[in-house]
């Protein structure tokens, strides 16, 4: 049959298919062709059978005629003349036989071509079969691809009911011609005619019998892939799905899924060819590794569904070899779930097998950023029909995949200015170059230029940054994102507009991001470009970034030109209360405040960092105490106590640097901006009450300002009778 052009089927309306899936024309008539010939195949082998039974009928005739014929023969020999058996009867019965013979002859050519006929058509359907199969298994194919890839941020996958229906109609047409192909071999048995030309029906049987193997072998696939990053003693599913089952009963039989873990050279071997003997077969590799496949008939979907999988806390595969080198985060596993499907009460049995794609296996959390890299490589770089990975890059693959990342885990990707600026990172000797090699050892294994985190981490935690405190900021284009501190002051240096500020990433602090502002100073009539102290997710989980951004009153229009609440109002909270649930202690309210630089000019603004503080009011329920939370942007710092005052017995040196690091002796005193806690100096027991001239000293209706300074003072004398008065205590 020869396949019509496009140009010749364009008035076709082809059949529903998924995004992605293209059904070329000319298949989708040979699919027609193929949904009607199986039934008219069963006609034909009907009328055969039936010629069958009349050649049968004739041949017991033309015997009796021939006995017949051959009684009179021997009377005739027997009596001679004196025989009963007159002339004209033998001659009438030996024109009988002659007539019979041809007609029987006639009825044997017939049968024989109408035979031949239905071979030659079988074998047309069955080439057709295998051309509709080969599209069914490319189709499959980019199906896989899109699931592959979308792990990385690529297009998901359709679903694959379609593909089923195909599959499904598929498997009948071949069931069809299967049977059809044993009741020839069973008329062929009745009257063995065997002429020259007599087809070999056994090759049509082997073919269907192909056929049949590879659709149920190529439609057993992985739907729901395992996790990306696996940890031990955790638990982790999948689920496998045959398309091409229900029409052959496959649903009603008991079929059991059995999952292995093998490393991905070992799963590259069974891809290029399946061998069953390769898999483990040690069960203690996993937990719960057997699943029943089942039939929902809702979904109308027959599979298995792995939700309880676990892997042991010892590494599933030793490494060894040229895998030896490799860390625990760098080895990638592959899923391998095998079954056994039987056909026709057992007459055919089919093992069939899925393999997943990679994934880590990790057997503590810190291990999961470099895990994270190695999945992120593999699905942007790695061909899913062989497994093989590239080790390095031009820089415009890279970049795509980057922004496919963004995109799939913030809801927004990357423009090219951010790219740019990775790539300056990425390259900080070089121009700007889309052809320029990036390198697998430069994305996580070597540390960036003057930094000490990787390329990866960096993104990493930005990324991590946004899903968890600024997603939906980041996705309406509030947050600026990868720029240098050379761009951010570019772009607000180009702006006449006063008090603009954009928010970015860190460049110094990785999961971090700090805000670039434009400030006019009245005092001497000059513009100030300045950053804020990054913000980490610590910080931004004390307080939100949109809160941050609202209590500084000196940022006003964000980034070209949006006034500052107008594109953060919708991201306000209300002021975040700290209670002691009993009603001992005045709640306290976080705000921010702007710090100085320890070497900045007396008089001018220039800012350091954010500095978030809490306001609160001297407990009234416990005299001579105070109560107070302090909490800043920098998470690694000494207690609020040792901090604030020296150790007890402490030598002058210590003390000294003490006072240096915080405890000021001329009336201010200074808490560390990263301190986070609450502390109640009385009710712990560690300082001494306060004295009349200090509690005098303290303002009783104002509240008090925990923040880079006190903004009241202590008297003169105030701060060392108390620190003198907690150290004679000790």
């Amino acid at each position: 049959m020869v396949c019509p052009s496009h140009s010749e089927t364009s008035s076709i309306s082809p059949l529903p298919h998924y995004p992605g899936m293209s059904i070329p024309s000319y298949v989708i008539l040979i699919f027609c062709f193929l949904v009607h010939n199986p039934q008219q195949l069963m006609v034909d082998v009907r009328s055969l059978q039936e010629n069958q039974e009349g050649i049968v009928t004739r041949t017991q005739e033309l015997w009796k005629i021939r006995m017949s014929m051959k009684n009179m023969n021997d009377a005739l020999m027997a009596q001679g003349p004196s025989s009963q058996v007159m002339p004209a009867q033998v001659e009438a019965v030996q024109k009988l036989q002659e007539t019979t013979e041809q007609q029987l002859y006639n009825d044997a050519q017939v049968h024989m071509h109408s035979r031949k006929s239905v071979y030659d058509n079988t074998v047309k359907i069955l080439g057709l079969c295998s051309a509709t199969l080969a599209t069914i298994v490319e189709e499959l194919t980019d199906w896989r691809y899109l699931q592959y890839k979308a792990r990385g941020g690529g297009p998901p996958p359709g679903p694959l009911d379609t593909v089923q229906k195909w599959c499904e109609a598929l498997a009948d047409i071949l069931w069809t011609c299967r049977r059809q192909v044993q009741q020839l071999q069973h008329q062929k048995s009745q009257v063995p005619i065997v002429p020259e030309d007599d087809p070999e029906l056994g090759k049509l049987s082997d073919m269907c019998r192909q056929l049949l193997f590879e659709l149920i072998a190529k439609s057993f696939i992985v739907e729901r892939q395992p996790q990306q990053v696996v940890k031990t003693q955790t638990r982790f599913g999948s689920s496998v799905r045959m398309l091409a089952g229900c029409k052959l009963s496959l649903h009603l039989t008991h079929i059991e899924v059995q999952a292995h873990i093998i490393p991905t050279q070992q799963a590259r071997g069974l891809l290029a060819e399946p061998n069953f003997a390769q898999l483990p077969t040690n069960r203690s590799d996993i937990k719960n590794p057997i699943k029943v496949m089942e039939y929902n008939r809702s979904t109308e979907v027959f599979g298995a569904d792995f939700t309880s999988m676990i892997l042991p806390r010892r590494p599933p595969i030793r490494r060894a070899g040229a895998h030896a080198d490799l860390s625990v985060a760098e080895e990638k596993f592959c899923m391998v779930f095998t079954a056994k499907c039987s056909l026709g009460n057992g007459d055919m049995e089919i093992p069939v097998m899925a393999i997943s794609c990679p994934l880590v296996v990790i057997v503590h959390a810190t291990q999961s950023v470099a895990a994270e890299a190695t999945m992120f490589w593999d699905s942007a770089f790695t061909d899913p029909s062989t497994l093989t990975q590239r080790d390095a890059v031009e820089w415009r693959e890279m970049a795509a995949a980057v922004h496919l990342y963004f995109n799939k885990n913030c809801e927004r990707g990357l423009d090219d200015g951010q790219l740019k600026c990775l790539f300056s990172k990425a390259f900080p000797a070089q121009d700007y170059n889309e052809q320029a090699v990036f390198s697998i050892n430069k994305l996580h294994r070597e540390s960036m230029d003057n930094r000490k985190f990787t390329f990866w981490s960096w993104i990493y935690s930005a990324a991590d940054l946004i899903k968890k405190h600024a997603l939906n900021m980041w996705a309406k284009g509030l947050i600026e994102g990868f720029l240098t501190r050379e761009q951010a002051e570019e772009k607000l240096r180009t702006l006449q507009a006063q008090d603009t500020f954009l928010i970015r990433f860190s460049e110094s602090t990785e999961g971090a991001v700090t805000v670039a502002y434009s400030e006019y100073q009245q005092e001497n009539g000059q513009r100030v470009l300045d950053h804020l102290m990054p913000s980490t997710s610590h910080d931004l989980a004390i307080m939100g970034l949109a809160n941050r951004i609202k209590g500084f009153a000196f940022l006003k229009v964000l980034y070209p030109n949006t006034p500052k609440d107008s594109a953060f109002s919708s991201f306000y909270t209300a002021a975040e209360i700290t209670t002691d649930g009993e009603g001992l202690y005045l709640p306290t309210v976080l705000n921010v405040k702007r710090g100085r630089r320890e070497n900045s000019s007396s008089g001018a603004p220039s800012c350091n960092g954010s500095v978030t503080t809490m306001t609160a009011e001297s407990n009234p329920s416990t005299p001579g105490s105070m109560s107070a939370i302090c909490t800043g942007d920098v998470a690694h710092s000494p207690s609020i106590a040792s901090t604030l005052l020296p150790s007890p017995g402490a030598p002058a040196s210590s003390q000294s640097s003490a006072a240096g690091a915080g405890v000021g002796t001329s009336g201010g005193l200074t808490l560390p901006v990263s301190v986070a806690g609450i502390f109640d100096a009385t009710a712990l027991g560690m300082l001494p009450p306060l004295s009349e001239q200090v509690m005098s000293s303290l303002p009783s209706a104002d509240p008090m300002h925990l923040s880079g300074q006190f903004d009241h003072q202590f008297p003169s004398g105030g701060l060392d009778e108390f620190v003198d008065s907690w150290a004679n205590r000790a």
